[in-house]
């Protein structure tokens, strides 16, 4: 027994002297090959193209500063007092909703994905826009320039390129409607059976650029606004003024990615107007949106269109606070417009209504399409 506690002592010892020993760490041997790819996303999501850049270190971004205090959470608590966030229907899941109303399905349209429902869908956030963990950065996942469909017949389709403004107009703009606005059309009557019969709500990169409204002959329409033509907002987009410096305490509840113009604050409507006042545009003395009325005139003139096509009997003159009525039109009521060119004016008013702005986009464009679909409808009751 003795002996046995002899022999653990001399190897102890043996053991203390060797540690003691121990020289310096010699230099790491060579990198071990790259693991096994993660998991692929939900099946048919489009995830799994997404994939990592090849020199991604997920630790020059993910730290306490970067990802937490100053950039990533904060422009997520922005985003959460979007509209993007709480107000785009990403429960429009269909194949034919999907691709601009659910994060996912908008990944697989810009990944060239074929479209198609998807299951529990998310709303538009920060991997629709970006793909960081592909580029190991933030820049945008497209700015090329967007062809948008006209829904007018014998219009040509609208080439949309003004920057960054190029990703938002992939959804931005008109969808498909049928019939489409055709003021020659066959037997001089426009049969409509929806009753929306409109080119969408997103049709803010038509009106941007002055193209979508329907024109009636006999009528000069002088062209757009300033904003259509303005450097400033051709080569930034829509963050000009939707997205500077967040401002309204805490993370923000205006500009940066919340891409709001208006706050709340303390029961009183701020807007925000700093992206007006960009070198080139609007002097430091601008302070409303409502720039000479503008939207003053345009909800003046969109009041009384609405009241012109609901005596007509074309629309539902049934409204809320916010909203205007549909068409008065189904599958099994179609609503027939002789002479065909009159339906003009109801697919203006959707148009100038629809791009929510009040004319601000593209003022004159926006009042020249509302004076004449009133003028039109006047000389042709």
């Amino acid at each position: 027994m003795k002996r046995m506690a002899t022999v653990l002592l001399a190897l102890l010892a043996i053991a203390l002297v060797v540690a003691g020993c121990k020289g310096p760490e010699g230099p790491a041997g060579p990198q071990g090959p790259a693991g096994p790819q993660g998991p692929a996303g939900p099946a048919g999501s489009g995830f799994n193209m997404e994939g990592y850049a090849d020199s991604i270190v997920c630790g020059s971004c993910h730290t306490i500063d970067i990802d937490t205090t100053f950039f990533v959470a904060a422009r997520v608590y922005q985003w959460q007092a979007s509209k993007h966030a709480y107000g785009g229907d990403y429960e429009r899941n269909s194949a034919s909703c999907s691709g601009c109303h659910s994060a996912e399905g908008f990944i697989r349209r810009m990944n060239g994905l074929a479209a198609r429902d998807i299951l529990q869908p998310s709303p538009m956030g920060c991997f629709a826009c970006h793909s960081p963990h592909l580029r190991a950065d933030f820049t945008l996942r497209t700015v090329a320039p967007v062809t948008i469909e006209s829904q007018i017949v014998g219009v040509a389709d609208a080439n949309f390129n003004y920057g960054p403004a190029n990703l938002c107009v992939q959804c931005h703009k008109t969808r498909t409607m049928s019939p489409k606005m055709d003021g020659a059309a066959a037997g001089d009557s426009l049969k409509i059976t929806t009753s929306r019969w409109y080119a969408h709500y997103g049709v803010q990169g038509q009106m941007l650029m002055g193209t979508g409204g329907f024109q009636f002959p006999g009528y000069t329409y002088t062209g757009n606004s300033y904003h259509s033509g303005a450097t400033a907002i051709q080569q930034g987009g829509c963050g000009i003024c939707h997205m500077p410096a967040p401002v309204g305490g805490g993370a923000g509840r205006a500009g940066g990615h919340t891409m709001n113009l208006t706050y709340d604050a303390e029961g009183n409507e701020v807007e925000l107007v700093l992206g007006c006042k960009t070198s080139g545009c609007h002097p430091s003395s601008f302070s409303t949106l409502n720039y000479n009325g503008v939207q003053t005139e345009v909800e003046t003139l969109l009041d009384s269109l609405f009241l012109m096509l609901g005596r007509r009997g074309w629309v539902d003159t049934v409204q809320s606070s916010s909203n205007y009525g549909l068409v008065r039109a189904s599958s099994s009521a179609p609503l027939v417009i002789r002479p065909a060119i009159r339906a003009g004016a109801m697919y203006n008013f959707y148009f100038a209504e629809h791009d929510l702005s009040l004319g601000v986009h593209n003022t004159r464009y926006a009042t020249e399409l509302l004076r004449s679909s009133i003028e039109h409808l006047n000389a042709n009751p």
